[in-house]
């Protein structure tokens, strides 16, 4: 991103072998206030690059590197036995790794919706009901699923983070809303030291914590069609709640208690990255008034792959949007492109596959009421 009010020349080179020998890789013109995406092919190697520019100036440079997404968007079979998202609510419960060297994991057990009452599981990998009428209401007062801390609409989930920053995050199956709103579902968990799973309207993602800077660092992990009640860590495993113990009978991944009332899932935290690739749709305005010159909340576009974008209004007149990307999550912010859009018009594009930022937002020249949508498959 040139900064500066005039033309640049930036130089990019590299040292092939990390022995302070450089080479010219190659050479960009960047217009004044304006960004410029670069591309390096597979033959441009090394172990390290440098950027110098051929005039003093005001300069950001980011590099963004990933690979190709080749996981299928199917879970693998080590989840069969989770609950569907569109299932009854089966066998759930919420969950808390016991202090005072009791060496258990507590579950406050649901079955059909309903008390089921309190289960420990042990070393050997029992789910137990006992009678402990103070753990459990330890449990359900200190655990219980908090509501009303993230907001959905029509395009997007809307996060408001502790600096009151906006986040905006894409959407999966229209049936999380509901069980969302009536804190059905845990959201977020801390389940290793500051390392946050934040489980969002059918996505996990990776959540930073605050002094990392929380959700402007956010990344998805996977997708999925799950109607996840719990989660948490326990003896250096990850523990699901939320199982269809018919369906999961066979799964060995899958333990349930004697009396069939209590069901967990158990793996380990990267066994997620099995779960789908990330996808899902939204975007910041779904017919939304917007006013001119004021851009949307920041969306999540990072991680994703087969991203396409479509922008159009319902004004008599044409209107102007300009399509700015966050390539790092702190700013700043750079121009991807501007179009035209015509009355009745709907401009669809499809982001080339080497494209890489974090975040994305939209502004219009006029007053509309617009839309700008992402579909990521």
């Amino acid at each position: 991103m040139n900064h500066s009010p005039f033309e640049i020349e930036m130089v990019f080179e590299v040292d092939k072998k990390g022995d302070d020998n450089w080479d010219l890789l190659k050479k960009e013109i960047v217009s004044p206030h304006q960004s410029a995406y670069i591309d390096f092919e597979e033959k441009d190697a090394g172990e390290w690059i440098r950027v110098a520019s051929n005039r003093d100036a005001r300069l950001t440079v980011h590099f963004s590197y990933t690979g190709k997404e080749i996981r299928s968007p199917a879970p693998d079979p080590i989840f069969k036995g989770l609950l569907e998202i569109g299932d009854d609510d089966k066998s759930g419960g919420l969950l808390y790794g016991l202090g005072d060297d009791r060496k258990a994991l507590g579950i406050s057990a649901k079955y059909s919706g309903e008390d089921a009452g309190y289960y420990e599981l042990n070393a050997e990998m029992l789910l137990v009901k006992k009678e402990d009428n103070i753990t459990k209401s330890f449990i359900d007062k200190r655990f219980s699923i908090p509501s009303g801390v993230i907001n959905i609409d029509e395009s997007s989930v809307l996060i408001i983070d502790d600096q009151q920053r906006r986040w905006r995050l894409p959407k999966g199956s229209g049936k999380y809303d509901s069980l969302i709103k009536g804190a059905q579902l845990r959201l977020c968990r801390e389940v290793a030291t500051e390392r946050d799973l934040f489980n969002c309207h059918g996505t996990f993602y990776e959540l930073p914590a605050e002094n990392a800077d929380g959700f402007a660092k956010i990344r998805p992990i996977a997708s999925h069609n799950f109607r996840i009640h719990d989660y948490a860590s326990y003896r250096g495993m990850l523990i699901i709640t939320g199982v269809d113990t018919e369906i999961g009978m066979n799964n060995p991944h899958i333990f349930i208690s004697e009396d069939g009332k209590s069901a967990i899932w158990a793996g380990v935290i990267d066994d997620l990255w099995k779960m789908g690739k990330p996808r899902g749709h939204g975007g910041p305005w779904k017919s939304t008034e917007v006013k001119a010159g004021q851009p949307s909340d920041p969306y999540l576009i990072g991680f994703y792959d087969k991203k396409t974008m479509t922008l159009s209004h319902s004004c008599d007149k044409m209107i102007h949007f300009t399509v700015e990307v966050d390539p790092s999550g702190q700013g700043p912010w750079m121009n991807y492109m501007e179009i035209d859009v015509s009355p009745g018009e709907t401009f669809k594009h499809q982001f080339p596959d080497n494209f890489a930022a974090r975040w994305i937002r939209f502004t219009t020249n006029k007053d509309c009421l617009s839309t700008a949508w992402l579909a990521y498959q």
